[in-house]
């Protein structure tokens, strides 16, 4: 996120994100946080940071899988402060949470390091100079460290104009498109009437970068619903293509 404001420090919009975040029936319940959780290493003893931690249900996740301590950092203030709220109403000890109001791009300044696992969920596609963000996140994780992030997939990122998909006569979904993929960039994005970017990079180029970061690709995923038929009707989109792209990579320890 390259904007110096977020997007949900307008009160409407947060209301309104907060709103379909509490939907049991979402992408974020029925499928990010699942797979997120399935590809966590044992968090027992771990100092764990979270980027782009929201209002901290992923906080509260690590906290329960055993992590030692849990920080956050995130660039909206309303984000932070309900998760501040949150934390305190389940009864997490505040002595282990740490919140900072901090963009990902300026994670050289987070105070915090020798980090045992990194996380992100949903948020690396708001970023522009990926390297840049990786190269940090190498700083700040101790030697063997995990980096386990979920970001909206290529396929998904690379539309630029026009209908996302091919339709039959019957307005059913045919084809998804992607006459856009190989141009790489930022993106111009709507989303509740307000505007925001996003920047679209390869599956290529996001194994790439974090290889050239230092870290081995250790799992990734791609999750869709052809083994979960009970959400077929309601989420139509994943019968065809993955929306979310997972990708958890340890730090390279030098010789």
């Amino acid at each position: 996120m390259n904007q110096k404001t977020s997007i949900y420090y307008h009160e409407h919009f947060f209301a309104l994100y907060r709103k379909l975040r509490a939907n049991p029936i979402s992408l974020n319940e029925i499928v990010e946080k699942p797979t997120m959780l399935a590809l966590l290493p044992d968090l027992h003893g771990k100092k764990l940071l979270d980027l782009g931690c929201g209002c901290g249900e992923h906080l509260r996740l690590y906290l329960q899988q055993g992590a030692a301590a849990v920080t956050g950092l995130d660039l909206s203030v309303n984000m932070l402060a309900q998760a501040h709220h949150d934390l305190l109403q389940c009864g997490a000890d505040t002595t282990v949470c740490s919140l900072y109001h901090l963009p990902m791009e300026n994670l050289a300044d987070l105070p915090e390091d020798g980090f045992d696992v990194i996380t992100s969920s949903f948020a690396f596609h708001y970023v522009q100079d990926f390297p840049a963000l990786l190269a940090s996140i190498a700083d700040k994780l101790a030697p063997g460290g995990t980096l386990l992030f979920s970001q909206e997939h290529p396929i998904t990122t690379c539309h630029k104009e026009g209908e996302r998909w091919e339709k039959d006569n019957n307005k059913q979904q045919v084809a998804y498109r992607l006459n856009h993929y190989r141009e790489e960039g930022e993106r111009d994005r709507n989303w509740f009437k307000q505007p925001f970017k996003t920047y679209h990079r390869t599956v290529a180029t996001i194994v790439n970068d974090l290889i050239a970061a230092g870290f081995q690709i250790e799992r990734m995923a791609e999750p869709m619903l052809a083994d979960q038929p009970e959400w077929l009707d309601e989420f139509k989109d994943l019968q065809h293509r993955p929306v979310l792209l997972f990708v958890r990579a340890k730090k390279i320890v030098s010789a």
